[in-house]
């Protein structure tokens, strides 16, 4: 019997018992769904923030402390102030560095206009005007004084007056102190819809936090440095230089944990390192979602064995006009992956439409997973083939003369 033979009566029965195919490929559709679902999403979020960070790139390095979680996967900041004074005055004078601007969060928890308050929203960093090098100010201009400030839309926005260059914002740190500074200017958001609203005080004014350096003395340090290279052409020479100092002369080299590392990442290594991070996740969830199949193909398997027994008569006569046993093999096998190949189809189709609808819903760009929908559809073709073994095989065995037999 040649294939298309065995496609023509495999079609036949599985039409023959149209809502028992239907269900028996249910368990096939929402595994591979749930997969496809999973990897729009997170190709899509992926997508977002990629496109946020490379529209604002920049001839920028950022120093930062991380580590591995003990837990899961990926890395982790640490909010360690390990990088003191004279690591920045330090860098500062290495070639093709055009500024290092130390940045730290300050405990500012209210912020209020004349009239109106906004409590633990908004995120305080203390930096100097340095930071604001390759930044597009809205309006306005960095602070130069410390009773300034300078905030970014999404915290200009926070108020039912948007405040401007030239309006005055009152501060309340955790401790109860009270100030009053001058905005001087408002900054785009940096990484689209995801900025907080963010406020950044000059770090001589209101950041004081000091450690012992290995030398013995007392400094101020910081738990994260903004480095800017010269330009495009010299930011891998910079980042070279600046990593070569931290690792061998710094006091951050010796103040950090033994677990821990220090980072100088540029925008293409920030990038790379978050799309690791996301990838690792989403096939994380993807395989919890690819126990579906199993069930799934535990289905079929269960439904092929129904159908060699009820077929049994009709291999006996099949094998008394002379099937062989490869024959029969055949044709339970084929009708096994049609149902694969049917349930990956529609769970490809409807992944991509829940995909879809969920990328609208968060407005993230859509992302077709074509690598992922190839191995569904294989593995929609696998799973029939794995499910369909044993009945083909039990059926092949079946004698002629008793299912001629049976009724």
């Amino acid at each position: 019997m040649n294939v298309r033979e065995s496609v023509r009566i495999a079609w036949r029965s599985i039409t023959s018992h149209k809502l028992r195919s239907t269900l028996t490929t249910i368990g096939v559709i929402i595994g591979v769904a749930a997969v496809i679902t999973f990897m729009v999403l997170g190709s899509g979020f992926s997508a977002s923030i990629v496109g946020d960070i490379e529209a604002e790139q920049e001839p920028v390095m950022v120093v930062q402390t991380q580590t591995e979680p003990e837990a899961g996967v990926g890395i982790v900041p640490v909010d360690t102030p390990i990088y003191t004074e004279s690591d920045v005055e330090a860098l500062q004078e290495r070639e093709d560095v055009a500024f290092v601007a130390p940045e730290a969060s300050v405990d500012v928890v209210q912020t209020a206009t004349d009239d109106e308050q906004v409590t633990g929203v908004i995120d305080a960093q203390a930096t100097t005007a340095d930071r604001f090098e390759h930044t597009t100010f809205v309006e306005g201009e960095p602070f130069d004084g410390p009773d300034e400030a300078v905030v970014n839309e999404p915290a200009s926005r926070l108020f039912e007056e948007n405040l401007s260059a030239g309006d005055e914002l009152e501060l309340a740190f955790e401790d109860g102190e009270v100030v009053t500074v001058t905005v001087t200017g408002v900054v785009e958001r940096e990484f689209g819809e995801q900025t907080p609203p963010q406020v950044f005080v000059p770090v001589d004014s209101y950041y004081e936090t000091t450690i012992e350096t290995p030398d013995g003395d007392e400094e101020i340090a910081y738990p994260t440095l903004q480095v800017g290279a010269e330009n495009f052409e010299r930011i891998d020479p910079a980042q070279e230089a600046v990593v070569d100092y931290l690792e061998e002369e710094s006091h951050a080299a010796e103040l950090k944990a033994e677990d821990d590392r220090i980072e100088v990442q540029t925008v293409e290594d920030a990038i790379e390192q978050f799309t690791d991070i996301v990838d690792q996740l989403t096939l994380f969830i993807g395989a919890v979602a690819a126990i579906a199949l199993v069930v799934g193909s535990i289905g079929i398997a269960n439904i092929m064995i129904v159908s060699v027994t009820e077929r049994t008569r009709e291999i006996g006569i099949m094998k008394a006009v002379g099937a062989t046993k490869r024959d029969v093999m055949q044709l339970f096998l084929v009708e096994s992956v049609i149902l694969g190949v049917i349930g990956a189809l529609v769970g490809v189709a409807a992944g991509l439409g829940a995909g879809y609808l969920g990328v609208r819903f968060l407005e993230w760009p859509m992302a077709y997973p074509v690598d992922w929908i190839a191995i569904a559809i294989a593995v929609g073709i696998g799973v029939g083939v794995v499910s369909g073994l044993y009945p083909a095989w039990r059926g092949a065995r079946v004698d002629p003369i008793e299912a001629l037999r049976h009724e």
